[in-house]
């Protein structure tokens, strides 16, 4: 049993090793989120007669019908910053994230099949997604940061602060 829990939690672990990703892969995910707001955005743009002067508007009420709420808590244990998310219904290869110097990306692209059931045809092809972007108050060690689905539907991201040089 003892070994079975292992190879569990190896398998676990290379299957989570995949939610950080190089910038260039997270924009391109990222992007993939993105279009469905663009497309939304305009169409409320056509909705309203094609009148200029109110895309902000459309941009923000687009992304508040296909985005979801996040919630995240941010701590600092001192050496480094954890980071926590509720993720319910993105299985992790649906998430992506992007660790750099100062700032963590969060990003989630998942079809509503995946997440609800008993709903109609056109709500279960129903694009979803996340987004989470924040800056940090310190500098990390990207080659050191982790990420991790600790439970069925919670993220946890690890991002060691940077040490500063010793003298």
């Amino acid at each position: 049993m003892g070994r079975q829990s292992a190879v569990s939690k190896q398998m676990r672990k290379a299957k989570n090793a995949k939610l950080i990703v190089p910038p260039d892969d997270f924009y391109k995910h990222r992007q993939s989120i993105y279009d469905p707001i663009a497309r939304r955005a305009y169409e409320r743009f056509e909705s309203r007669g094609s009148v200029h002067g109110h895309h902000e508007d459309d941009w923000y009420q687009a992304e508040s019908e296909l985005l979801q709420p996040v919630t995240f808590e941010l701590s600092d244990s001192g050496d480094a910053f954890i980071v926590v998310s509720n993720v319910t219904g993105y299985r992790p290869e649906d998430l992506r994230v992007s660790v750099e110097l100062r700032s963590l990306r969060i990003c989630g692209q998942a079809l509503a099949e995946n997440k609800r059931s008993g709903k109609s045809q056109e709500e279960l092809r129903r694009f979803e997604g996340l987004f989470l972007s924040f800056d940090l108050p310190a500098s990390i060690d990207t080659s050191q940061a982790s990420a991790e689905i600790i439970s069925h539907n919670i993220l946890e991201v690890r991002l060691p602060k940077m040490r500063p040089p010793e003298a």
